[in-house]
């Protein structure tokens, strides 16, 4: 991260955490899963639904997950246009380590600065994950469609749960990864917009 980077993340995160002071809570959840490519199906078809519904929705869609085996790449899918993210590298068969290749995310996280000027009806991230816990990954990006207030959707896994609801202030609901809850969420979101 640059300094003007984290300069601006830690100047969204303190709007934050004076957002929260007065009481307010943003139209932003987290679906809680237990990793695995959880959810990525269920989220899919929901917010196929939405837009069929004619609501623009924005953002990057867990196409293929991690693979096991290291042969098949991890892929986002802009829920926009299709387009197709490669987001892993391969580091070979024997490999342990991360996968993530960074210049590929990079690329991918051009939707979501395309959706903070677009300004749609809800925007989705496929996950709040490790990356982001620490700050790098895409936490610039969702730093920056909360806290202007655009309606945003994401997954989080159980272990970084502790990481979000510092990262958003506890201005977030969790929801339990069920179609009815995640449903009556988007409800809520629409009426008010």
């Amino acid at each position: 991260m640059t300094v003007i980077t984290v300069a601006m993340t830690i100047e969204v995160m303190l709007s934050l955490y004076r957002l929260r002071e007065q009481g307010m809570q943003l139209p932003v959840a987290a679906v809680i899963h237990q990793g695995n490519g959880q959810g990525d199906a269920l989220l899919a078809d929901i917010l196929a639904g939405i837009q069929q519904q004619g609501w623009r929705v924005r953002g990057l869609l867990t196409e293929q997950g991690k693979d096991p085996r290291g042969m098949v790449p991890m892929q986002l899918r802009d829920l926009h246009s299709g387009e197709l993210f490669v987001i892993s590298q391969n580091l070979g068969r024997d490999a342990r380590g991360c996968q993530l290749d960074p210049s590929g995310l990079a690329q991918a996280s051009i939707v979501l600065r395309r959706a903070l000027a677009d300004k749609p009806d809800l925007v989705f991230i496929n996950r709040f994950g490790y990356g982001e816990s620490q700050g790098r990954g895409l936490s610039q990006e969702f730093a920056l469609l909360i806290s202007a207030g655009i309606p945003l959707l994401t997954l989080v896994s159980d272990k970084y749960l502790e990481a979000w609801h510092a990262f958003s202030a506890g201005l977030a609901q969790t929801l339990p990864l069920e179609r009815e809850a995640i449903e009556r969420w988007w409800v809520s979101v629409k009426s008010k917009a």
